[in-house]
């Protein structure tokens, strides 16, 4: 199977659009067609794995309901919508929707939420803090697009939904199938689906800061030595009142830390953090298929050294050939990898991973 890509200029999206404004994509995947349908995603739905919510109104109150579910609970009326996370982890289909836009880091990419809603319904108004796809599938959707949000922004607390107030809209866009919308962060947006409608919602998260400095700083205190002290030299005083903490102390502390950061950091706590993924994997016994793919819950990044190229994987750090680039892409891209082609030492490395469950046996064909 082929991912599908947005027909539309990367290039001229990624300087004027990403993470600036929102964008209409109309026919972005032309004839485009729900790869599953709302059965199938209610049935994912009352699995006790799978994370999955239905957001309803009732007389202009809006409802939360957490998963699993049973049947039962799609036997109702009014306004309501079924929102199921990382599909994409259990419909290869669905999976293969990150070639979308496959110009984008894959180390950026957070998972495909699909989502159904009766004629009418929507989450309500609200923003996100992580770039988002809005893929119509089925049906037709109108969104209503404002302005820029952030922290200061007003907002509800909904029977646990986030929202804002209503707002007047900047953009009012009507999707059908295979027509697209990006929202960047912060931007308000508003949906309602026109009669029966699917909605795949391929996001993009972004690494908090905090996440970023706390990794740096673990990876810099580990290279040093317990005896190394703060020097002070450039920055003493004669200390006319004691006690005082002067702007010389705190710059030269500041300057201490920084020239840390810079001369201990490694190169490897970056994509160490990224690559890292929370799943527990069960060890696999069985002998390795001979068609294999990457666990789509796991990122599988790489560095050019030039003299060879450094792979992570699950947090783990592995060396590889130059000559190994071809394989280590082609696993990263989400696609399938034959083992006809690989040679002893390479075999060794899958053999690894799959017996750590971070490889696979693919459920359709991906390959190139």
């Amino acid at each position: 199977m082929i991912s599908p890509r947005f027909d539309f200029n990367a290039q001229l999206f990624l300087e004027e659009y990403w993470q600036k404004r929102p964008l209409l994509i109309k026919n972005a995947l032309p004839s485009f067609q729900s790869p599953i349908s709302p059965e199938e995603l209610a049935g994912l739905a009352m699995e006790d794995e799978v994370d999955s919510r239905i957001v309803s109104r009732v007389d202009n109150q809006w409802q939360l309901e957490q998963g699993p579910f049973a049947d039962t609970d799609f036997l109702r009326d009014g306004e309501w919508s079924l929102l199921v996370q990382r599909v994409n982890e259990w419909f290869p289909e669905v999976d293969a929707l990150r070639g979308c836009v496959d110009f984008l880091p894959t180390w950026r990419f957070d998972d495909v939420m699909v989502s159904y809603a009766s004629d009418g319904a929507g989450v309500g108004p609200h923003f996100d803090q992580y770039d988002v796809f809005l893929l119509q599938g089925a049906g037709q959707r109108i969104w209503k697009v404002g302005g820029r949000c952030d922290a200061a922004t007003p907002t509800i607390d909904a029977d646990g939904l986030s929202l804002i107030e209503e707002f007047d809209a900047d953009q009012v866009h009507l999707l059908s199938p295979g027509d697209a919308l990006y929202i960047p962060p912060g931007f308000a947006h508003w949906g309602a689906a026109v009669g029966e409608s699917m909605t795949f919602s391929i996001g993009f998260r972004a690494p908090r800061l905090a996440d970023l400095v706390a990794r740096l700083s673990d990876s810099v205190i580990e290279s040093l030595r317990d005896n190394l002290l703060l020097e002070d030299r450039e920055s003493m005083r004669v200390q006319p009142r004691p006690g005082e903490i002067t702007d010389q102390h705190l710059a030269n502390a500041r300057a201490a830390v920084v020239n840390a950061l810079e001369a201990l950091g490694d190169r490897d706590w970056f994509p160490e953090l990224l690559s890292e993924a929370n799943d527990d994997l069960p060890v696999n016994e069985e002998p390795i298929s001979d068609r294999i793919a990457l666990v789509p819950s796991q990122r599988l990044l790489w560095r050019d050294m030039d003299d060879h190229i450094a792979v992570f994987l699950a947090g783990r750090k592995y060396r590889l050939s130059v000559s190994d680039e071809p394989l280590v892409i082609t696993l990263s891209a989400g696609q399938s990898l034959s083992l006809r082609g690989v040679n002893a030492t390479q075999l060794e490395i899958l053999k690894e991973w799959w017996s750590l469950g971070f490889i696979e046996e693919p459920q359709i064909d991906t390959s190139h």
